[in-house]
C-alpha cells in the first residue's frame, strides 16, 4: 500500500491529464456541424447504425413531446473537429429522419410508426409533419460532453470504456481503432485488410454480429501481438494488444510486409482443416485454441509448408485433447498473463517438432 501523499499525487496527476467541457446545443446546430464535416459520427470504433423502426420512432416521439434525452459524448481531435464517442444511434436517427445521413443514405427519410404516446405519428415522414413540429425537433436541446484530447492514450482507452453508456457496449477493438486512427490510419487499414483475407475468414467462421463488432480485426491483432512476442506479455491480453497496437501505430519501421506474409501463410496452412479448428468440445470458438494453434504454426512455419494433412491434424487434436492443457483453459482467468504464456509455451512443445 502506497502512502497517502503518493495516492493523492497519483489522483491529481490523473485529474490533470483529463480536460473536458460541456455545451447545450440544439439538434439543428448539431445537424449543421455534421453537414459541414465538423462532427464525425462514424469513426472506426463506432458500430453500424442499427436501431429498429420502433426504437427510432420512440426516440423521435420523445424529442417531440419534450422528454430530456441523454447527453452525447464527443472527442475533440487535433483539427478541432468532434468525433462521436457515445450517441451514434440517437444522432443517426435524427440525421436520417431529416434525410442528411451520409454513409448510409438508403436509411434516410424513413417513416414513423405508431408512438407509445402519440399513435397518430404512424405513416408520417419528416417532410409530412407540420413545420412547427419539424422546427421543434431541430430546436430541442441536447447536452454535449466534450473530451479534450490532451490526454494520455492509456487514459483515453479507459475513458472510451467508461463512457459506454448505451445498451450495446463498444468492444475493445472498436475503442482501439478510434484511439489510434487520429495518429495514423495505416495500421487500422492493415488490420482491416488482413481481416478480409478469405482463408482467415473461412477458418475462424464467426457470426455476423461479431464481425460488425470488429472481432475479425481483434483476432488479427491478437495474432500479431503474440507472434514471437511471448516475453513481452506483461499485462492482460487486452492491454497487451492495446500496447502492441499503439507501438505499431507510432513505429515508422513496423514491418507490415513480414507480418502480412506470416499471417497469410499461417491461414493458408490451416484453411483445409475447416472451421472446426478453433472450436472447443462444446463447439464454441476458443481463443485459447486459436492462440496455441496459430502461434505454434506461425513460429515454426518452416516445418508446415508441405506437411502431410494427417500430421498437422493430429497435432491440432493433441492440443484439444491434452488433459493438462484442457485443465488450464477450462479454469478461470483464461486471458490472464500466466495463462497466455503457458499456452504459448505449450504451443512451442507441440508445434516446435514434427
Amino acid at each position: 500500500m502506497v502512502s497517502e501523499n503518493q495516492l493523492l499525487l497519483d489522483i491529481e496527476q490523473s485529474r490533470n491529464t483529463l480536460q473536458t467541457d460541456k455545451l447545450d446545443m440544439s439538434f439543428g446546430e448539431i445537424m449543421s456541424m455534421y453537414e459541414k464535416d465538423e462532427i464525425i459520427i462514424n469513426p472506426d470504433f463506432q458500430r453500424l447504425y442499427r436501431w429498429s423502426e420502433y426504437q427510432k420512432t420512440r426516440f423521435i416521439e420523445s424529442v417531440i413531446i419534450g422528454i430530456p434525452v441523454p447527453p452525447i459524448f464527443v472527442a475533440e481531435n487535433a483539427t478541432g473537429r468532434w468525433e462521436l464517442v457515445d450517441g451514434l444511434q440517437r444522432l443517426s436517427t435524427v440525421f436520417s429522419f431529416f434525410g442528411i445521413l451520409k454513409d448510409t443514405p438508403d436509411k434516410n427519410n424513413w417513416v414513423l410508426g405508431a408512438g407509445d404516446l402519440i399513435q397518430n405519428l404512424d405513416g408520417y415522414n419528416c417532410s409530412q409533419l407540420p413545420l412547427k413540429i419539424q422546427l421543434n425537433i431541430k430546436r430541442s436541446a441536447c447536452r454535449v460532453e466534450i473530451i479534450k484530447w490532451n490526454s494520455r492514450y492509456d487514459l483515453r482507452f479507459e475513458l472510451f470504456n467508461r463512457l459506454n453508456t448505451g445498451g450495446a457496449p463498444l468492444t475493445n477493438q472498436e475503442i482501439r481503432n478510434s484511439l489510434y486512427r487520429e495518429i495514423s490510419s495505416e495500421f487500422n487499414d492493415f488490420l482491416k485488410r488482413l481481416a478480409q483475407y478469405n482463408n482467415f475468414i473461412k477458418t475462424v467462421d464467426i457470426p455476423q454480429e461479431q464481425i460488425d463488432q470488429l472481432y475479425l480485426e481483434e483476432l488479427v491483432l491478437r495474432f500479431l501481438s503474440l507472434y514471437k512476442n511471448k516475453d513481452n506479455v506483461k499485462s492482460s491480453i487486452a492491454q497487451h494488444m492495446t500496447d502492441f497496437m499503439k507501438n505499431a501505430v507510432v513505429n515508422k519501421d513496423f514491418n507490415y510486409e513480414l507480418y502480412e506474409t506470416i499471417f497469410n501463410r499461417t491461414f493458408d496452412i490451416l484453411v483445409p482443416y475447416g472451421s472446426q479448428v478453433f472450436r472447443s468440445k462444446n463447439n464454441a470458438f476458443s481463443t485459447a485454441i486459436y492462440d496455441t494453434v496459430t502461434i505454434g504454426i506461425a513460429e515454426n512455419i518452416h516445418l508446415y509448408g508441405s506437411i502431410k494433412p494427417s500430421v498437422l491434424r493430429a497435432k491440432i487434436e493433441e492440443v484439444k485433447s491434452d488433459t493438462i492443457y484442457q485443465k488450464m483453459v477450462r479454469s478461470g482467468g483464461n486471458n490472464s498473463i500466466q495463462r497466455v504464456k503457458k499456452r504459448l509455451e505449450f504451443s512451442k512443445e507441440i508445434f516446435g517438432v514434427l
